[in-house]
């Protein structure tokens, strides 16, 4: 019965043989989505936690497993809403409990490009300068030594076209340390790059970097590269690549009848197949992090995509924590999608309004520390600029019903004209709008 939502504790259990083979590797759970707090024990010892249903989160459970026998693995997954964990309710939309998106089983050697670097992929490309002439990119890649003595090994950071032919290598002789993440940068240059232009052409590069240790791969990690440049000007628009670009968008919920956010990618294709079709250019992923595949599929689709937290509806007080972590995993997960170009802080939270300014302006501020290349925004429900949340990010969004909560669909024109008039030099976006207006 789909009315009953469950709210509570489920437990999942996995019995694994662990060859022997791996005593000498280092051993992660990988985990896509869980709802919406995890525990993760092997063989009765906790490996790790998890506060967030949305946002990936890897476990290190080598160091409990025993090698050629039997182990067993549990996760407790709890959907119960609390005061400290984004979202604090279900009103807006219901948080599903369980896992519901991959887990992966990660073996590496003792050194390699970092697997729990908040879940990421380790490494993490970043464009400067770009046009049709050039673009600067640097490519930087954490490592991780968990040996006891320092290992020397040769990271090659390579660029191919979408065709397969090297474009620019680079390799860095490193004596890797076994004090912590250790990161390394390789800069390029591309000459007469090919864009990424949305929609009619979303180019992309690929970018290999590989560990090597005695003339050997011992680590490779693979991500797209679409070189593009976007920026907003108040009064004017979005431009890609120095053009204006159409930003006609939708919202987009991971819930499906009778699947909750248990979803395959052939739903993820179907949704998206849907928004192409009615000839969007953007899409807001609302209100929380969505599937790595999905914002893969908008790198090749050129689709232009806003990314965001669960920071939604109500306020306890209590999840300034919570959202700054859950943030500092949407970006650092996904920071080489160059679908992305905006992070959403906040959707509609009020109350107390001095709390969740700053709290915003916190969220803004690790944004543009940890990403200093993208946007941020929040969102109001109310259409006035001088409400007390906003005006924390780089983008005012406003969520406006004409039509359905208020007034005529028409009314819309003198809203947007009058705000136009009164704040020429702020960046606004519509944010939502329809429901059963149209």
């Amino acid at each position: 019965r789909y009315n009953n939502f469950y709210e509570g504790v489920g437990y999942y259990k996995k019995n694994f043989f662990c060859p022997g083979d791996l005593k000498d590797k280092r051993v992660f759970l990988r985990f896509e989505g869980v709802g919406a707090c995890s525990e993760v024990y092997v063989n009765g010892r906790l490996a790790g936690t998890h506060k967030g249903g949305y946002s990936a989160f890897v476990v290190e459970i080598g160091p409990s497993l025993n090698p050629g026998s039997d182990n067993e693995i549990v996760v407790k997954a709890d959907n119960q809403s609390r005061p400290d964990v984004i979202p604090v309710n279900h009103v807006l939309f219901g948080v599903y409990g369980g896992i519901y998106r991959p887990v992966w089983l990660v073996v590496t050697g003792k050194s390699s490009i970092a697997v729990n670097d908040c879940a990421s992929t380790g490494v993490y490309i970043t464009q400067k300068n770009v046009s049709k002439r050039s673009a600067d990119i640097a490519v930087k890649v954490k490592l991780d030594n968990a040996a006891l003595h320092p290992v020397p090994v040769v990271l090659e950071n390579t660029i191919y076209t979408q065709e397969g032919r090297k474009v620019a290598s680079q390799k860095q002789n490193i004596e890797l340390t076994p004090h912590g993440i250790q990161a390394c940068v390789a800069n390029f240059k591309l000459n007469h790059p090919h864009l990424w232009q949305g929609r009619e052409d979303p180019y992309l590069y690929k970018v290999v970097s590989r560990l090597m240790q005695d003339g050997h791969v011992i680590d490779e990690v693979v991500q797209p590269l679409g070189v593009r440049k976007y920026e907003i000007i108040a009064g004017k628009g979005f431009y890609l690549n120095g053009e204006k670009y159409p930003m006609y968008g939708v919202c987009r919920h991971q819930d499906w009848w009778g699947l909750g956010s248990a979803l395959k990618n052939e739903n993820h294709d179907f949704d998206l197949a849907q928004i192409m079709d009615v000839g969007a250019t953007t899409v807001r992923f609302a209100h929380y992090q969505q599937s790595d595949y999905l914002y893969s599929r908008c790198d090749s689709l050129g689709l232009i995509v806003w990314a965001e937290i669960p920071f939604v509806n109500r306020v306890t007080g209590y999840e300034a924590e919570n959202a700054q972590s859950q943030l500092r995993e949407l970006i650092r997960q996904n920071f080489n999608h160059p679908s992305i170009y905006v992070w959403g802080l906040h959707n509609e939270v009020y109350h107390p309004h001095e709390y969740t300014s700053q709290l915003t302006a916190a969220l803004h501020d690790l944004a543009k520390t940890e990403d200093p290349d993208r946007y941020t925004v929040s969102v109001n429900g109310y259409g006035h600029m001088e409400h007390p949340v906003n005006l924390n990010a780089d983008i005012q969004g406003m969520n406006r019903y004409f039509g359905w909560y208020e007034k005529k669909i028409q009314d819309i024109d003198a809203w947007v004209e009058g705000l136009e008039e009164k704040y020429p030099y702020e960046k606004l976006m519509l944010s939502e709008y329809g429901a059963d207006a149209n």
